[in-house]
């Protein structure tokens, strides 16, 4: 299935074989954790070769179930030691997921054949483009992280409520024009953004990753989504935990963020420099000085340039 992660690959072999998916995995790889971690961010090499032999698959398709494909295109590493800020966690506690890291699309629940696409473990993509929709990282109901690999794909862990029978909010066509495109990216092909042509796709999601940080920032966004607020309107930011953070925030929240990323990205850089310069959203404002946060030069060079106060082609 296109970009399935390899965690609903297993899910879908163990119902497949009517078997336990912790059984599935001691057939698979013996003596190797999977459950009991984020599968998807650690997935063994022994375990993708093992799945590789049993099924019939490429070894190199099957390396793309895992997080770890994206290494060297989404950030320069991704690892269990150092998630990024990409990857939502799915805070797993003896097979329990506390976490609501796992995203889902209730129309593709509905579908003949559910799956769960790996991009849908990332900060960046809160949207189904394939049915226009904002996906969803819980039950409605009550509230429970979704766990298909307890339950199925249908329906809550916590409750039982049946998944695919609810309706999605639509999503914004600019959130789904720039998913398609950095899909396409993680897919292999060239960054084709306006005005970004040709840029290497590290550097190109560190942009995104930098200005969703700059708007969604406790202390400093404010004054960058009332720079957006005039053309995108209102954005929420709601958390799932008493310490904000881009992953503790709702998967319906980072499709607000997003909006408002794809509305800096438009035209390049003017997109970023219009609204910020007249609301006098200073380069401090959007990349603060932080500890261990390196900014993209693209994005340095373009803050430098316009917006910082006293540049000559500060507004």
């Amino acid at each position: 299935m296109p970009r399935e992660s390899v965690s609903s690959w297993l899910i879908r072999i163990a119902a497949a074989k009517g078997t336990k998916h912790h059984s599935l995995m001691k057939e698979l790889a013996p003596g190797l954790e999977f459950w009991t971690r984020d599968g998807d961010l650690v997935a063994s090499p022994e375990l993708v070769r093992a799945l590789a032999v049993k099924t019939g698959t490429p070894l190199e398709r099957c390396r793309r179930t895992t997080l770890g494909a994206y290494e060297g295109v989404l950030a320069e590493s991704i690892s269990g030691a150092n998630q990024s800020f990409m990857v939502v966690p799915l805070g797993v506690r003896h097979r329990i997921r506390k976490a609501h890291g796992q995203a889902f699309c209730p129309h593709c629940l509905a579908d003949d054949t559910p799956y769960l696409p790996l991009t849908w473990r990332l900060r960046l993509f809160p949207a189904c483009t394939k049915h226009a929709a904002v996906l969803m990282d819980a039950c409605p109901d009550c509230d429970a992280p979704y766990q298909p690999h307890r339950s199925g794909f249908r329906h809550c862990d916590g409750c039982g409520l049946d998944l695919s029978a609810l309706s999605a909010s639509i999503a914004a066509p600019s959130v789904l024009v720039l998913q398609a495109h950095n899909e396409a990216v993680l897919d292999g092909r060239a960054v084709a953004w306006p005005h970004l042509h040709g840029i290497h796709p590290i550097a190109f999601f560190a942009i995104q990753l930098a200005l969703f940080r700059a708007i969604a920032a406790k202390r400093w966004g404010k004054r960058v989504r009332e720079a957006l607020h005039p053309s995108i309107g209102e954005i929420d930011l709601d958390y799932r935990t008493a310490n904000p953070s881009i992953r503790s925030m709702t998967v319906s929240a980072a499709h607000g963020v997003m909006r408002g990323v794809s509305r800096l990205l438009r035209g390049w850089p003017f997109g970023l420099v219009g609204p910020c310069g007249e609301a006098r959203a200073w380069a401090s404002w959007i990349v603060p000085e932080e500890p261990g946060v390196q900014t993209p030069f693209a994005l340095r060079h373009v803050l430098d340039t316009y917006l910082r106060p006293g540049s000559s082609n500060a507004r």
